[in-house]
């Protein structure tokens, strides 16, 4: 399995460069609204056409502007989930499934109804359904097209917290069975972590780090994967004669490290006790906010700070005066 993508397209405000490569079967597209997240997943499916470049997925080319290349989107061997979902409303489910089949339509359908749990429900049409339903066809219909590549557009996005977690779990099951590649755009990096081993951070219509999933987000390469990959505490940093200092924190220590430009901290990684050796944040005109499990705190770190910070605390811990940090913890970016 891989994927090779290089294409560029320009929108005016916007121009889309992306290059890309990987050997994983789970990849997962992380941005921001507007950063070309979406645009990259309708140039794979063939919905959008790149100005220029090439699209190669397990070794068959979809797409390649230099050897006039374009597959059709039918051909393409690819099923999209749109966030829309994009059933249709005057078709049951059994139909809207059989949409998408050629050959063995009905045998098909019955397989795919009852490893998805629709088979009572076969007779209703999309208005009848709760989400979670509409959702679990939209699918159903993608895996019995029999694609290559699945192609899954914000899936969670319409979805309450309680049926978030719920088809998450269902998806991750489903796909374990799926051989081919499935390629996931999300803002959310609870699900970009969940669906993906490999995972392109874009920001702004180009990549700025790609790599393991896991190692992303343990050591982000750059600022923006770092604030993606929700870490909440990023400050400018700087080298000074074997220090760095942080001015927005009014904090420094040793590193041989001359290339730091950012120190991110993620807000569960604090203390309440000095072990040795930690350091030391004063928790200035702190101010709550209240969650079902826990609140965060934010607080300014420094008289001079231009930007709060964030710490987490259970439901009966009251605000400390300080917090520690263990210099393990520092996420440095280059």
């Amino acid at each position: 399995m891989s994927v090779d993508i290089n294409i560029k397209k320009d929108l005016g405000k916007f121009r889309l460069d992306i290059e890309y490569k990987s050997e994983s079967r789970r990849i997962g597209i992380l941005g921001a609204s507007g950063s070309g997240k979406s645009l990259t997943l309708k140039s794979i499916a063939g919905i959008e056409k790149p100005d220029e470049g090439f699209i190669e997925i397990d070794g068959r080319v979809l797409f390649d502007s230099k050897n006039k290349v374009n597959i059709i989107p039918q051909k393409r061997k690819t099923g999209y989930m749109f966030q829309s979902l994009a059933l249709f409303g005057n078709m049951s489910v059994e139909k809207n499934i059989k949409a998408g089949i050629g050959k063995n339509a009905d045998e098909k359908a019955r397989k795919v109804m009852a490893k998805f749990g629709l088979t009572d429900i076969a007779d209703r049409l999309p208005s009848q359904l709760s989400q979670g339903q509409r959702q679990r066809t939209a699918l159903a219909r993608i895996i019995a097209s029999e694609p290559d590549v699945i192609l899954l557009d914000e899936p969670f996005s319409s979805l309450d917290h309680y049926m978030r977690d719920e088809m998450q779990t269902s998806l991750i099951n489903i796909l374990r069975d799926f051989k081919g590649t499935v390629i996931t755009v999300s803002h959310s990096f609870e699900e970009i972590y969940a669906l993906s081993s490999d995972i392109i951070v874009i920001d702004n219509g180009r990549v700025c780090a790609y790599g393991k999933t896991e190692d992303i987000f343990t050591k982000p390469p750059d600022r923006i994967s770092a604030a993606l990959t929700g870490c909440e505490n990023i400050a400018k940093a700087e080298y000074r004669k074997g220090k760095v200092y942080i001015p927005d924190w009014d904090i420094e220590f040793y590193s041989e490290n001359k290339d730091i430009n950012y120190i991110a901290v993620r807000a569960h990684s604090f203390s309440f006790e000095d072990k040795g050796d930690m350091l030391c944040f004063c928790v200035k005109e702190p101010y709550i906010k209240k969650g079902p499990f826990g609140s965060t705190v934010y607080f300014r770190p420094s008289d001079k700070a231009l930007k709060n910070m964030c710490f987490k605390i259970s439901s009966k811990d009251d605000i400390p005066q300080k917090i520690y940090l263990d210099k393990k913890y520092l996420l440095i970016i280059s």
